[in-house]
């Protein structure tokens, strides 16, 4: 019971970290990041960085958003990517990281991070290419747009004057379709954009032709970003598909103990 009750008691520990704080810089791809003298340090429970790659741009930027950022899993990691293939394109890359293990953390994250993305090469040109291919359709008329809602009807998208683009939600940690529907918009979009957190991950694609939102559209997609080393081929990224939190190996440890020491 002793141990049961020291363990609990880690869990409210409350540390004061120094952590740069309330700071945003912005690099060319090819530039090695490096902390500018106009950031400052804050003493909190936990450091915090925000890392975004546009790599179509060549550019990345470094935010430090200090308490902004308020996260309560020790050393979270999530990654949002988001690629548009129809009219304005763009390949985003997003990192979000929350640690609490050292003074500046997220800094010493950043650094390793950095270097890492910034030496993955993206074909931007073929991957576009073959995503278009999958998801969008220059020549149909929006009006004529029709997609599968969640119970497997066909509905009509578009209606006037409003564009249309069919829109599908797969669950990739339980591997099955989360949600379709027809979103209505000013303007078109044929994209993926994938969040992970590790625990929780959603690939949501969009696209234009005639019941794209269905299962066959899902796999390609996933092959596509498989191919070009974005994503594993159930289209997790990097890093997150086997991620557990301390927390919850902490938590396993203290039940564990409970019933040993009872």
């Amino acid at each position: 019971m002793f141990f049961l009750v020291l363990l609990v008691s880690i869990f409210n520990v409350v540390y004061s970290l120094q952590c740069t704080n309330n700071c945003s810089m912005l690099y060319s791809i090819n530039q090695p990041f490096s902390l500018s003298s106009n950031c400052n340090y804050i003493s909190t429970n936990q450091c915090s960085v925000k890392l975004v790659f546009w790599y179509e741009r060549g550019n990345y930027v470094v935010t430090f958003p200090g308490d902004l950022l308020n996260e309560h899993s020790i050393g979270d990691n999530r990654q949002f990517i988001m690629i548009e293939t129809a009219m304005n394109t763009f390949f985003s890359y997003d990192i979000n990281h929350v640690c609490k293990d050292k003074d500046d953390c997220a800094r010493f994250f950043a650094e390793k991070k950095i270097l890492e993305m910034t030496q993955r090469i993206f074909n931007i040109s073929n991957i576009y290419f073959d995503l278009k291919r999958i998801l969008y359709q220059e020549s149909i008329l929006s009006e004529d747009l029709v997609c599968f809602d969640t119970n497997d009807a066909v509905r009509q998208c578009s209606i006037s004057d409003t564009i249309g683009s069919c829109q599908i939600l797969d669950d990739l940690i339980k591997h099955k379709i989360h949600r379709r529907l027809c979103q209505r918009s000013t303007q078109q979009s044929a994209s993926v954009n994938i969040y992970d957190s590790g625990s929780f991950a959603m690939m949501t694609v969009k696209c234009n032709r005639m019941l794209c939102n269905g299962p066959l559209t899902i796999e390609a997609v996933k092959k596509v970003l498989n191919r070009y080393n974005i994503t594993d081929i159930h289209g997790r990224l990097p890093g997150n598909s086997s991620h557990m939190s301390l927390m919850y190996y902490l938590f396993i440890l203290t039940l564990f103990l409970s019933f040993q020491f009872e």
